[in-house]
């Protein structure tokens, strides 16, 4: 096996390092108070001063928003009005709810442009929504986003560019199956403190309550893990409560279910990755009482021993509602070229935990299952050395880091989140993977295999490929799955990169019996749609590899986000089919004068289908 440790030492997870303990940013102090100017150097994907605020494996928001906060505190920067609510507006498909709808409302996103006579600075093209999640019980439909559209900027005289608001966490809700939608933001804990991050994951509990948990801050500014509740079907959002406090938090996800103990109450679980100057950790919060109270705890903390890391990432917790049984699935970085993919499960509602066995030939340890995740590096500037999928060609090599690497304008990140379901005993797990077993291979293409057992993790099938490499659809990536509530059928959403380079999604399903089979796919989206200019080169005199994402609060290279979402009916008798979730780019976007991309190019949206109901 080809080792690429200098690929997850020095640029698979150095972002997140240096998002999460990087100095301070290009600072000012008035009148005592610390701000952050919005200036060039500062917003536009310098290594050295990159502020974007969302798509870095470890967003730097949070320091940001800390500085923010004491300003704002201090009078220095006004307030603007928090938008939490937006418009209902019509999806471009009316009659019929089974083909593609538009979930964000486009009437949010805008262009801001300042006088260059009073400060020079390119426009801010607050235009980018993607990465799903997703929840539905009949008509009622709530889908969570980020979305750079509830960006404030302003200037103030004698003190510069400000951000004065940054709501990431986005939603939409329908109460029609999907034909008409509303979307706003999510309320952050405090409205003097106006900061969310994104990174949805929703979840709904026995009663309809709807929970949105995101990243964000407390209301001091702090970085923190927050939670959103909806007691009204999605139509509103009450204020964010802290589930916890973390500098180095990103990638939380959520899972309700019951207690195994007391099956007539609901827990929520929590997961995130915790990164240190050393390695990344796992840990969990849990709540017993409706989100008002959690405990938490740390489940992994890694050490590299030469063949695994010591970072870990992308979990991805869920709870099986026939038992209580609570799985947390995760990845764990190797050194080597296939990363693990790790089970914890608890049978005492999360309080203990033990790993579970694959027992694969050849792997570094009975609990791993090795995945070597797909793409090509590129070197993404400010947003690192990453996997992607890209499109065009490529405007030259990256820095130099011993590998081959390039830089491609369209490009979005990938990665490998394990992404699972669990029901009346059986666990499933699907994976996108390289054709190869080098990671880094220029050559591979990728596809979509599914794990599975029937006993609850005590033995595992042969993988089930779902969507296979093909010369017509060489990539596949980003898979989502849901179960039935009978735990007979499954279905696995996913991204097709095509032949020509344009991207689509696709949905498989599977029958869940003693054995996993393949019914067949069809597709999601109707259209296919090309990527973004999302890694635009953007040199600068002590930065030749400087690049720029068009949209300049987005780090570069990320476009599509990395998950999409798909959900079935809440009940066996839930007569409406499954209903799908993802960022989609088939929109245009024309960049105003000044900006980095001045022309017309796709634009990161999210869109919405019901899958048929075939009973």
């Amino acid at each position: 096996m080809r080792r690429h440790s200098l690929i997850i030492s020095a640029f698979y997870v150095c972002a997140a390092l240096f998002a999460a303990h990087r100095p301070a940013q290009a600072q000012t102090r008035v009148n005592g108070v610390l701000a952050i100017p919005a200036d060039d150097a500062a917003f536009d994907g310098d290594d050295e001063g990159d502020a974007t605020v969302k798509g870095n494996v470890r967003s730097p928001g949070g320091q940001m928003a800390r500085q923010l906060q004491r300003a704002i505190q201090s009078g220095l920067v006004p307030l603007p009005f928090s938008h939490v609510r937006g418009q209902e507006h019509q999806g471009d498909r009316e009659g019929d709810v089974a083909l593609n709808v538009q979930v964000n409302d486009p009437a949010l996103d805008k262009v801001v442009t300042f006088d260059p006579a009073v400060v020079r600075t390119r426009p801010f093209e607050f235009s980018t929504q993607s990465e799903t999640s997703v929840v539905s019980s009949g008509q009622d439909i709530t889908v969570g986003y980020n979305s750079s559209a509830g960006a404030v900027v302003e200037f103030f005289p004698g003190m510069g560019l400000f951000f004065t608001q940054l709501m990431f966490s986005g939603f939409s809700t329908s109460h029609d199956g999907g034909r008409t939608w509303a979307s706003g933001f999510v309320p952050p804990v405090s409205p003097d403190a106006p900061f969310t991050f994104g990174d949805p994951s929703l979840a709904m509990d026995r009663r309809g309550n709807i929970y949105y948990a995101s990243l964000g801050t407390d209301a001091a500014g702090n970085s923190a893990l927050i939670i959103n509740k909806s007691t009204d079907k999605g139509r509103t959002f009450g204020a964010a409560s802290v589930v916890a406090l973390d500098d180095g938090s990103d990638k939380e996800w959520l899972a309700i279910g019951p207690d195994p103990g007391v099956r007539g109450r609901d827990n929520l679980y929590v997961t995130w990755t915790s990164f240190t100057r050393t390695g990344s950790e796992l840990h969990l919060a849990r709540s017993i009482d409706g989100g008002q109270t959690w405990s938490t705890k740390r489940l992994f903390a890694p050490t590299d021993d030469g063949l695994n890391s010591s970072f870990i990432q992308f979990s991805n917790p869920v709870v099986d509602a026939s038992n209580g049984r609570l799985y947390v699935p995760f990845l764990h970085f190797s050194d080597i070229d296939a990363d693990n993919v790790r089970v914890l499960v608890s049978d005492d509602g999360g309080q203990s935990f033990r790993f579970l066995a694959f027992n694969v030939p050849g792997a570094l340890d009975a609990f791993g299952f090795p995945n070597v995740t797909p793409g090509v590096l590129n070197d993404c500037g400010g947003g690192g050395i990453r996997n992607t999928l890209h499109q065009g060609p490529s405007v030259g090599p990256g820095r130099n880091i011993g590998l081959p690497n390039f830089r491609y304008i369209q490009a979005t990140r990938l990665i490998t989140q394990p992404a699972t379901v669990a029901a009346g005993g059986r666990l499933l797990i699907a994976l996108n993977s390289s054709t190869s077993p080098f990671f880094d291979d220029t050559s591979a293409g990728s596809e979509i295999n599914v794990l599975f057992s029937k006993d609850g993790g005590n033995s595992w099938a042969p993988p089930l490929r779902v969507a296979a490499s093909t010369p017509s659809d060489p990539q596949h990536v980003h898979p989502a799955i849901s179960l039935s509530p009978d735990a007979s059928t499954a279905f696995v959403a996913y991204y097709a990169q095509q032949a020509n380079e344009q991207l689509r999604t696709d949905v498989a399903t599977l029958s869940v019996g003693k054995r996993l089979r393949l019914d067949g796919v069809q597709g999601l989206s109707d259209k296919a749609f090309d990527l973004t200019p999302s890694n635009i080169p953007f040199p600068s005199p002590t930065n030749p590899f400087r690049t720029t994402n068009y949209d300049r609060t987005i780090v570069s290279c990320y476009d599509i986000g990395e998950y999409l979402s798909i959900a079935a009916g809440r009940s066996d008798d839930d007569e409406e089919g499954p209903v799908a979730a993802w960022g989609d780019n088939r929109n245009t976007w024309t960049g105003p004068p000044g900006s980095a991309a001045p022309f017309t190019h796709a634009q990161p949206d999210v869109f919405f289908t019901r899958l048929e109901d075939d009973n």
